[in-house]
């Protein structure tokens, strides 16, 4: 007895030293969504849920996800971004946006620690996050990633400054978005779908709307704390999600509801969540706008702020706006927009890929743009022009980088800075070839083309000095294809022959040919019936000098049968 006594006091003494050695991080989970309207009638709904620990070392946490706190201490990432975007964010009619993606899915990662295993550790990350968010991936490979200069600079805490030799940034523009994607990322949240915000999520409406982006960033911060002297910075998951409704095609009317957008009200906030918060964002002065319930704080003149912990407590939350003034509102177009296009030379495989660049600021802005392109299009730089569109004048970047493609290992980056004059439009063209590739090498889906990634322009605000970033389309280039319908045309042909061949040759050699009687023949039930037709319509039928039948051989038959006839002169 004294022993199993003393077991048990080493296993409680055991399991107090082990709760004092791993005390556990100081956690906090706050949501919020953002209502703005958008001109041409529609709504962008902007989803975000943060979570934050401030234990760097410490795999312990209650609110972060495991899968990927784990997958990021084992890989030495110091800051990941993920984007799985369908559709095109217009900036030049609906403004600038913080959540604007590239079409399709979009990843780049800073990395810690040494250089040397840095293209492991990435294809590491890859094929962990893929996992995790059911994407494709684990399919990106050196021949779709790069190592930007200037661009993507780190958005937290890093111990490398900027290294380029840290960092991987690789696209995939014909990545399909699907609940697939969308089912694991809002399992990461701490109450995951059942409670909070997440709950109005809806996977049919989500893919229903005219543009959806959901993110995933993770980054190490000090909140209230400057970047510089930071010391111990914890861990910030961000996950946002931002959708852009139509009500007009929805209800024929610019009202709406959360009944309406999301075809759910909200029941209840998540209980870990330290804010959950509706911002209702309009054109028009609230004094236009009829909103219920009036549960809200106003912040100015066009928002209003929606404390949904609160009001949860007691009743359900659907927030319901009316328009009192049926007239479109205004809204402040963006200053700095791009557009990326081919520009098809001649019939055959060459091109030019063309991205205008517009300055409608009342001064000259400096840019920053970036362009990947893949190795199966073959650059010409001693084509690459810059110009400025109403003059024809030629502009010199401030500065300029490239890195070579080579052949199925990586793609060429172009980078440079330029200075686009004031109410202007500048032209970035370089032209190419595209080259035949190998037959494994093509998609199913040859025919359609390849997608060429979205061009990135970064700059800095003139008024708030807020540093956006904007994404060009994303350009599709008919590579030569061959004729591969040819092989299966040749099969069928050969087939078809050599059953023709040899069925007709092995019919005849094994069947033999005799002669029998006309009343050995046993007709089958169709000419039975042809011969009934004949005799109910008075025709008589024709008689049969002599009759072969294909026997295949059973016994001996006497060759000298012969059939009888009525026709005494055929007798």
């Amino acid at each position: 007895r004294i022993q199993i006594l003393f077991e048990i006091e080493v296993m409680i003494l055991a399991l107090l030293l082990c709760l004092v050695h791993v005390s556990p991080a100081k956690e906090q989970y706050s949501e919020d969504m953002d209502v703005v309207h958008l001109p041409d009638n529609k709504v962008n709904v902007v989803f975000r849920f943060k979570s934050y620990a401030d234990a760097v070392d410490n795999q312990h946490f209650d609110l972060l996800p495991r899968p990927l706190i784990n997958t990021i201490h084992t890989n030495k990432v110091e800051e990941l971004h993920l984007s799985l975007t369908q559709g095109f964010w217009r900036d030049s009619l609906w403004g600038y946006s913080n959540h604007a993606a590239s079409p399709g899915g979009q990843f780049h990662v800073w990395f810690g620690g040494n250089a040397s295993d840095i293209d492991t550790r990435w294809m590491y990350i890859r094929n962990s996050i893929s996992g995790i968010t059911c994407s494709s991936l684990s399919a990106l490979s050196s021949q779709d990633t790069i190592s930007p200069i200037l661009s993507f600079k780190p958005a937290g805490v890093t111990t490398k400054k900027g290294d380029r030799a840290f960092l991987r940034y690789a696209v995939s523009p014909a990545e399909v978005i699907c609940t697939e994607n969308l089912t694991p990322w809002l399992k990461l949240l701490p109450c995951s779908s059942r409670s909070g915000l997440a709950s109005l999520i809806d996977p049919s409406k989500v893919y229903d709307t005219a543009y959806h982006s959901l993110s995933l960033d993770v980054r190490r911060v000090c909140p209230g704390t400057a970047r510089s002297t930071c010391q111990n910075p914890g861990w910030e998951i961000s996950q946002t999600l931002a959708l852009v409704f139509a009500p007009l095609a929805l209800t024929g009317r610019r009202d709406f509801s959360f009944k309406t957008l999301f075809g759910r009200t909200l029941v209840n906030a998540c209980p870990v969540a330290t804010a959950t918060n509706i911002r209702i964002k309009a054109l028009e002065p609230l004094s236009e706008l009829e909103i219920t319930p009036a549960l809200y704080t106003v912040v100015s003149d066009k928002e209003v702020v929606f404390d949904a912990r609160n009001i949860t407590s007691s009743r359900i939350l659907n927030v319901y706006i009316r328009y009192k003034n049926r007239r479109l509102a205004e809204i402040e177009r963006s200053s700095v927009t791009g557009h990326t296009y081919i520009s098809r030379i001649s019939s055959g495989s060459s091109g030019s890929l063309v991205t205008l660049i517009t300055n409608s600021y009342d001064t000259p802005i400096k840019v920053l743009y970036l362009q990947m392109i893949p190795w199966y299009l073959r650059v010409y730089f001693h084509n690459l022009h810059l110009v400025e569109m109403s003059s024809e004048v030629a502009i010199a970047p401030d500065s300029f980088h490239v890195d070579l493609a080579k052949d199925r290992v990586k793609p060429y980056l172009i980078e440079l800075v330029l200075t686009v004059p004031a109410h202007s439009t500048v032209r970035f063209s370089i032209q190419f070839d595209a080259l035949l590739l190998r037959w494994n090498e093509y998609p199913p889906d040859a025919h359609h083309g390849r997608q060429i990634p979205s061009g990135v322009i970064t700059f800095r605000e003139e008024q708030t000095q807020q540093v956006i970033r904007l994404f060009t389309e994303s350009p599709v280039v008919y590579l030569p294809t061959p004729d591969f319908s040819m092989p299966f045309n040749v099969l069928c042909l050969v087939s078809t022959v050599i059953a023709i061949v040899y069925g007709s040759i092995f019919s005849l050699t094994t069947k033999r040919l005799v002669c029998v009687k006309e009343t050995e023949v046993r007709q089958g039930l169709l000419l039975q019936l042809i011969n009934a037709v004949r005799g109910a319509i008075g025709r008589p039928r024709d008689t049969v000098d002599h009759v072969t039948k294909a026997s295949p051989g059973k016994g001996e038959i006497d060759q000298n049968k012969t059939l009888e006839t009525d026709d005494p002169k055929k007798s």
